[in-house]
């Protein structure tokens, strides 16, 4: 288990550095991250390096007995480069130039940026590839954030219409995926096809957005790759990744695929940001660790872990005692087997001096340090005997690149639309998360895995499947053979309806998977943004939101129905299970809120045989297998002291009890 920091010695004088190497280690921290926004100060002029400043303080590391993660620079350029090649910034979809001043302005379609990666990332790996201090590489850092994963510039026009004519091989072919005769928009030649930009009125084909969201992703991919190559040429047996960054699919671009080609899935973890009131709740930040975990189902790494109040503009919530260090815990609970924390000294000056670390503006010990510092040593064996050890479940829930990107551009529902700030649309995110809420608050181990993923569905007594609305044949055949053989498939409302060439099948909804859900739907409603609809499940009320499907179960068992006096559809059924080969599908035709999925998902934890147990909204409770030990971990995430059946705790509290395995 490593604990580390990201440490930024360009902007301190080199008198502190020694001073800052010795805190470090004090607080319990072996390893730093260093770099990954140093181009200017390593190429200061075209061609032109020096590495002196990452040579003395990677010496300086090494002589400290710790280590250290390179982050390539390329997350932002420097001006001599943009001065000399205008063309490399990105347009954003309103048309704005990503022009020189702030980060993530490259356009990765431009040759000129591309060649002037590959010069910068050759040298930098020639000179630290085989440093002593040097335990692996972060490519680049948060590719796609904010947006940065989208660009409509000239030279991506020019890109995108070469990766369609590499995909269709004709013009015809095109048309004929896209249904282009629909408003006559029937191309004749490539160089016809625009970008889908911004538009006064209607949207572009969603087809045609479709590809585009497809052509970006395999465009950073590539670029991303590209940086591994070469580091991997000359810093042989040093581990690559990328660091991620909430929410799990803000980008476009697909992370399954990009992990494919690295070693391991780094996260950054910030569940408070800027001017929140309160921090997001504990489901949804076990959810984007457990989507961070399954990327590669295996062990991964905080890369930037939450150690103060956090903000560029405006500041909110303040972590009292005890809660950075509980996220810490909960973190390593959830898989992590490195963290480094944001960072270690609080910058002065620039866009983040509002962004706190360890230590603030001055080099005074604060409480952060001292909470961290305690709860390192305190959780030090326990992290270490689970670390690399896989996470115990018996549940999972699915998620899918395809649809993420298809609910940006055609969200169905205002109560699917979420954008927090002007470059992301999230509303995939928050469903999957409420799904996966549903388990976590009953304290059941999840998985979240890609739809695609290579796991076998036999590992699990239960597969959520939400918002899969397109569709892939191979996906559908692996979940028919997973409920003939015994196992419990949960289905969204508008499941299995598209394609993948995102064409309406003609059967109903739920399409593909009619046969398998024992239902069909003609008739359905999308909610506003906040609208509830009454539903009964037996004795228990539910509410659902977002999108209302009226179900006409063929061979399924209505198990709810919607009991809301001011909807003309009271009575009908709104959440169906259907007996399929030796498992059964549930179907639910709504979107649950939160609250409501909890009491849904316990009639299906105890339909599967999945042992799980409510404390309260308030705690978390997982499972983790150990090499000397398994273990119970309670978690508070409440600034109150809460019961956990008989044992009580304090508020941000953390208990691991250890037990023995069984000889």
């Amino acid at each position: 288990m490593i604990f580390g920091v990201d440490y930024y010695p360009e902007q301190w004088e080199k008198k502190d550095w020694d001073e800052d190497l010795s805190i470090m280690k004090n607080m319990g921290l072996t390893s730093v991250r260093l770099a990954e926004f140093a181009w200017a100060l390593m190429e200061p002029k075209e061609g032109k390096f020096d590495f002196s400043l990452f040579d003395e303080i990677l010496d300086k590391v090494h002589k400290a007995g710790m280590t250290a993660i390179l982050g390539t620079p390329t997350a932002s350029f420097p001006p001599w480069l943009y001065k000399k090649h205008t063309e490399i910034a990105q347009i954003s979809k309103e048309g704005i130039v990503r022009t020189i001043g702030t980060r993530r302005q490259a356009c990765f379609s431009s040759p000129a940026y591309r060649k002037a990666t590959e010069r910068i990332v050759t040298a930098m790996a020639k000179r630290f590839g085989n440093h002593p201090a040097v335990v692996g590489w972060q490519i680049d850092n948060e590719p796609g954030h904010e947006g940065s994963d989208l660009d409509y510039s000239p030279l991506a026009l020019v890109s995108f219409r070469k990766w369609l004519k590499t995909k269709y091989k004709t013009i015809t072919n095109c048309n004929q995926s896209w249904g282009s005769v629909f408003w006559g928009m029937m191309y004749n030649d490539w160089d016809e096809i625009p970008v889908p930009a911004a538009h006064v009125a209607s949207n572009f084909n969603p087809s045609m957005i479709q590809d585009y969201y497809r052509f970006q992703s395999d465009e950073l991919i590539s670029y991303l790759s590209l940086q591994a190559n070469i580091v991997r040429k000359y810093s042989k047996g040093r581990p690559l990744t990328v660091n991620l960054y909430p929410s799990p699919f803000l980008p476009i671009t697909d992370m399954h695929k990009l992990f494919g080609e690295l070693d391991y899935v780094s996260w950054d973890n910030y569940p408070v940001w800027g001017n929140q009131k309160d921090p997001f709740p504990h489901p949804l930040v076990s959810a984007t660790q457990q989507y961070c975990r399954g990327l590669k189902n295996k062990a991964f790494t905080v890369m930037e872990q939450i150690s103060g109040v956090q903000g560029h503009d405006t500041l909110g919530y303040l972590p009292p005692p005890g809660q950075i260090g509980l996220w810490l815990t909960q973190a390593i609970t959830n898989g992590a087997d490195q963290i480094y924390f944001f960072r270690y000294r609080t910058a002065r000056f620039g866009q983040e001096q509002l962004c706190y670390g360890i230590l603030d503006h001055g080099k005074k010990l604060t409480h952060k340090y001292f909470e961290l510092q305690k709860t390192i040593r305190e959780i030090k064996a326990y992290a270490e005997d689970i670390a690399d050890v896989p996470y115990p479940a018996e549940v999972a829930i699915l998620h899918d690149i395809e649809n993420a990107r298809s609910y940006k551009h055609q969200p169905l529902s205002d109560g699917l639309k979420f954008t927090p700030v002007p470059f992301a649309q999230v509303g995939y995110d928050i469903e999957i998360a409420t799904w996966f809420a549903g388990t976590n608050v009953l304290n059941a181990n999840t998985h979240s895995l890609p739809a695609r993923t290579d796991i076998d569905f036999k590992n699990y007594k239960v597969i959520s499947l939400p918002l899969y609305t397109m569709f892939e044949d191979s996906v559908v055949q692996k979940l028919e053979e997973y409920v003939k053989e015994g196992g419990t498939l949960v289905l969204g409302y508008r499941a299995g309806i598209k394609d993948q060439n995102h064409w309406m099948v003609e059967e109903p909804v739920p399409g593909r998977f009619r046969e398998m859900a024992g239902v069909e739907t003609y008739q359905f409603e999308a909610m506003g943004d906040g609208e509830k609809v009454s539903i009964r499940m037996g004795l228990f009320p539910l509410k659902g939101t977002k999108f209302c499907e009226l179900l006409e179960p063929t061979t399924a068992r209505p198990i709810a129905y919607y009991s809301d006096s001011r909807k003309f559809y009271k009575g009908k059924p709104a959440i169906t299970v259907n007996q399929y080969g030796k498992g059964k599908v549930y179907y639910v035709g709504t979107s649950l809120s939160p609250e409501t999925m909890v009491l849904f998902y316990r009639k299906v934890l105890i339909g599967a045989n999945v042992k799980f147990g409510f404390l309260g909204s308030t705690i978390e409770k997982q499972y983790r297998v150990g090499r000397k030990y398994n273990y119970e971990i309670i978690m508070n995430h409440s600034w109150k002291p809460s019961w956990a059946g008989f044992k009580r705790l304090k508020p941000f509290e953390a208990r691991i009890t250890k037990i023995n395995k069984k000889i």
